[in-house]
């Protein structure tokens, strides 16, 4: 790969462009940024994969509530791993943690291709991409790790940006290109797939090409009984009170949230009797386009107020976004289901940055990782038990497999009422912790219980 020589004049185009910006860091971060915006442009396709894989398993391949319900319980309770990434860090390098399984993850993308078992088509595409999503949880943490060996902390913020960016403009465009692509020739929809294992492959190379010291390479490397750090873990969480009240506040519209929101291609097919592309354009393309838009908006409301009151306002939003859908599936009103996608797309584009940045205002420097890694741990716990308990309050007869089956409550829209509640009750709780909170945790000082 070239280098970039730090008195290149920025002629025009790109070239220029990228010139400036790598200007503006430490010459031992400008090839890492570089690899890694590459490696992004993948890291965001793949990212995409959350919104259309849903939309292939309804309106494609026939799938059932029960598919869309255990893909999502499995991709997104996939993060309670996330402890096996420190502990697979004492015995192989960090950045291979992040190379290695995405090479695993894109042998997974290529079963989408063929299907080998006895197995029906959506339960085929289920396993293959909830077993994709597991593997990339030592990625995704992998990543956050590397952060803090690649960029000083006084240009690992800007870094970051830039990156998250790449990330979210390449998960739009998939995701657009998906909505084109499936309309236009359905049948082939295992091409998409083809093309994102391909970026991410080439995303994956270019991460490997980072250049790492062997002492910062051991910087990231786990140490340490895992038994006494999660000891250490539970502690901390249990004996810090405003961290514990906030992440009890974080959970009631979090578990909402997955309780319901992978449902919604199903609502618009069995309860609006929308077709295949208005299916896909609420349950895919509108949240992407408003997830990407709003948070910039949103991440300079949060630089204004609290994490509490930030969630709050969500919260708010998404509650109201819930009953539309309800009131929507129940009386077959199109309408009043698009502006519930509308509002609950703005509320996800806030509730992202803030998922990301709300632990930091409880942390001290000495635990900012252990607090991220409480914060990740109960938000895969959620992201497990949401959707199962979603299912079975949505849909009605047996669910599940052989002797491990309940019987659904047959609530169908009315699933949402629920959430909503939840939805509210945590916009309460997370008010009052906003209007009674004593401020932001000193980031330069140690932390102590509370």
């Amino acid at each position: 790969m070239p280098e970039l020589s730090s008195d290149q004049s920025p002629d025009s185009g790109r070239r220029g462009l990228v010139t400036r910006v790598l200007e503006r860091f430490p010459e031992a971060s400008r090839r890492p940024l570089l690899c890694e915006s590459v490696y992004n442009v993948g890291n965001g396709a793949y990212y995409s994969l959350n919104l259309l894989v849903p939309v292939v398993l309804e309106t494609i391949l026939n799938g059932t509530v029960l598919h869309l319900a255990v893909f999502w319980s499995v991709a997104h309770g996939s993060s309670v791993l996330s402890p096996l990434v420190g502990f697979a860090a004492r015995f192989v390098p960090m950045k291979l943690l992040v190379v290695v399984p995405n090479i695993v993850t894109v042998t997974c993308l290529l079963g989408v291709t063929f299907n080998p078992t006895a197995f029906d088509n959506a339960t085929w595409f289920t396993i293959v991409m909830a077993a994709a999503f597991v593997v990339r949880v030592f990625p995704r943490t992998g990543e956050m790790n590397m952060y803090r060996v690649l960029y000083p902390t006084t240009h690992r913020g800007a870094a970051v940006g830039i990156l998250k960016a790449i990330m979210a403009v390449s998960a739009l465009l998939i995701t657009a290109a998906g909505y084109l692509w499936f309309n236009y020739q359905e049948s082939l929809y295992w091409v998409l797939f083809l093309g994102v294992a391909a970026l991410l492959l080439a995303g994956s190379l270019f991460y490997g090409a980072i250049p790492v010291r062997p002492d910062d390479s051991m910087a990231v490397t786990g140490s340490g009984s895992s038994l006494v750090a999660f000891a250490r873990g539970l502690k901390v969480f249990f004996t810090d009170r405003r961290f514990l009240l906030y992440q009890i506040g974080f959970s009631f519209a979090g578990t909402a949230n997955h309780m319901v929101f992978w449902m919604v291609p199903n609502l618009c097919t069995k309860y609006l009797g929308l077709g295949d592309e208005g299916t896909r354009f609420i349950s895919a393309l509108m949240p992407a386009l408003l997830v990407t838009f709003s948070a910039p908006f949103w991440g300079r409301y949060l630089d204004r107020v609290n994490p509490m009151i930030g969630r709050a306002t969500f919260n708010v939003l998404q509650g109201i976004a819930f009953v539309l859908f309800a009131v929507g599936g129940l009386t077959g009103m199109v309408w009043l289901v698009v502006i519930a996608a509308l509002l609950h797309g703005v509320s996800a584009g806030g509730s992202a940055v803030n998922w990301l940045t709300g632990s930091l205002h409880f942390a001290g420097r000495d635990r900012v990782s252990l607090y991220n890694a409480i914060h990740v741990g109960l938000t895969g716990l959620r992201g497990f038990l949401g959707p199962l308990v979603g299912v079975v309050l949505y849909e009605s007869g047996a669910l599940g497999y052989g002797d491990l089956t309940v019987t659904g409550f047959s609530l169908g829209p009315h699933t949402f009422w629920v959430a909503s509640g939840l939805s509210f009750l945590g916009a309460v709780t997370m008010f009052w912790q906003g209007v009674t909170d004593t401020g932001p945790r000193d980031e330069h000082a140690e932390t102590k219980s509370t």
